[in-house]
């Protein structure tokens, strides 16, 4: 505000000093939040961005509610509420849009408007109803728009996005191509808005893994695990992953090693998807070791925590384990007292299955259900 802002007939002092408070108010609510985010206490710290963003509104400050509102949407997304967290991305989006208040945007508003392209996509991935067609013209989109304001250097976390929609429809060639670029792009420029160097690395090894590629994805993943600039979120990731790898060289004694590491690392975290898939994990673990209660117990933990995130992908893969622990079950002896139970899983996966493949345009998660149900079959016509 310029001394002649401040002197002329239509300036009201009382309304700038009551503003002013309020930003005060704003920069320790956004302080206080992010010590809780340091601390992975997001449930508090989305309390102090929420009241953070809403005195942004009230003062009609463009750029404190461009930013306030995109921590708010960060860790509503941390902890699985995503249609909340979508509504915020779109509105970023559209910000980029539109002709008047874009030409306001500054080097720090340009930073959170690029966070809103990517993490729509991020989003999106987890809602069925979203086709992957969709989220691909957004990324088109966001790439175009950092063309347009000269942030190409700013696409690592758009090309890291693309990369996981190409490793859900089974590009993985392609996949490992964009992604490759995007940990380049992220190592080059590690101020630029996106994701950490440790998700980047963590992204990669997951798609080696499926790929096979297993001494590749372990050096992904012990690069995170091992540096101690990661934090604990990426680290968990990491240690997951090497549990995974230990899986796939038959190592039980290291793959509950990794896996219960993991499992510790998520209990620090105030969110409910690290901790629903150490679980899993673990669980995963048990049952390649036949240790069938400690398997049944962990996998309970898992659904418990899938059901209050509410996510499809989540609460099919754990109906999924279930049947096919059952049917494991089944197996071993009783058919009659297993394969029902089995059944019963499997009838509640399978509608969730259909929304799960119509997104990439696959049929993948239908065939599994049929695969185990024709199993079930076999066991008990």
């Amino acid at each position: 505000m310029t001394d002649f802002d401040l002197f002329s007939d239509d300036f009201d002092i009382d309304t700038y000093l009551a503003q002013e408070e309020k930003r005060e108010e704003i920069q320790q609510l956004h302080q206080l939040a992010s010590d809780c985010w340091d601390e992975l206490q997001y449930a508090k710290a989305e309390k102090f961005w929420q009241r953070a963003a809403d005195l942004a509104a009230e003062i009609n400050d463009l750029s404190l509610l461009i930013k306030e509102r995109f921590w708010l949407a960060t860790m509503q997304r941390m902890q699985g509420k995503d249609q909340a967290a979508l509504e915020v991305f779109t509105w970023l989006i559209g910000v980029a849009y539109d002709p008047e208040q874009s030409r306001k945007l500054d080097e720090d508003d340009l930073w959170y408007v690029a966070g809103g392209f990517r993490n729509f996509v991020e989003v999106g991935r987890f809602l069925p109803e979203m086709a992957a067609a969709d989220l691909e013209r957004v990324i088109d989109r966001g790439l175009d728009w950092l063309a347009g304001v000269g942030k190409r250097h700013w696409a690592a976390g758009l090309r890291l996005k693309q990369g996981q929609l190409w490793k859900a429809q089974g590009k993985l060639e392609a996949a490992l191509s964009e992604m490759e670029a995007a940990l380049a792009l992220c190592r080059r420029h590690p101020n630029a808005p996106g994701y950490t160097l440790g998700t980047h690395l963590c992204q990669l090894g997951d798609l080696l893994r499926e790929m096979e590629r297993l001494d590749a994805a372990t050096d992904a993943y012990r690069e995170v695990a091992e540096g101690v600039e990661f934090n604990d979120y990426d680290q968990l990731w990491a240690w997951k992953g090497l549990a995974q790898v230990a899986l796939a060289r038959q190592d039980w004694a290291e793959a509950e090693t990794c896996a219960l590491k993991s499992l510790e690392l998520a209990r620090g975290i105030e969110s409910l998807e690290p901790i629903r898939d150490a679980y899993d994990l673990l669980g995963t673990v048990y049952y390649k070791q036949e240790r069938l209660p400690q398997c049944i117990e962990a996998k309970i933990q898992t659904w418990r925590y899938a059901r209050q995130l509410g996510e499809v992908s989540g609460i099919y893969e754990i109906y999924r384990d279930m049947a096919e622990i059952r049917i494991y079950q089944a197996k071993q002896g009783n058919p009659q007292r297993y394969i029902p139970k089995a059944r019963r899983w499997l009838r509640w996966a399978f509608p969730l299955a259909v929304r799960l493949d119509r997104q990439v345009g696959l049929t993948e998660c239908q065939d599994n259900i049929r695969e185990l149900q024709a199993e079930c079959d076999t066991l008990l016509p």
